[in-house]
């Protein structure tokens, strides 16, 4: 029975884990404004990962673009796009 519960509630959050190309290019948007992805994007390498990479494009989609003002959650999500980026490579 809480086999059957667990894939229930698998199900209800499995589309708000889906990430598309309109949240990507929303938060490439405002990540722009940030220096530490100015960097990466002026890094040929990195930009065409940023660009091309599913895992990496994966990884900028789940952003919230409303908490990235926040010094410590902007620091979370270059780690975390730094970590992508060197899985990719």
């Amino acid at each position: 029975m809480g086999f059957i519960l667990d894939i229930f509630t698998l199900a209800l959050y499995i589309p708000f884990l889906q990430v598309d190309e309109e949240d990507i290019s929303r938060n490439a948007v405002h990540l722009k404004q940030y220096s530490w992805f100015q960097a990466l994007l002026n890094e040929q390498t990195s930009r065409e990962l940023i660009i091309y990479h599913q895992d990496v494009r994966h990884a900028i989609g789940r952003f919230k673009t409303e908490k990235l003002h926040k010094k410590r959650y902007n620091l979370r999500c270059e780690r975390k796009l730094l970590q992508a980026l060197r899985h990719a490579m």
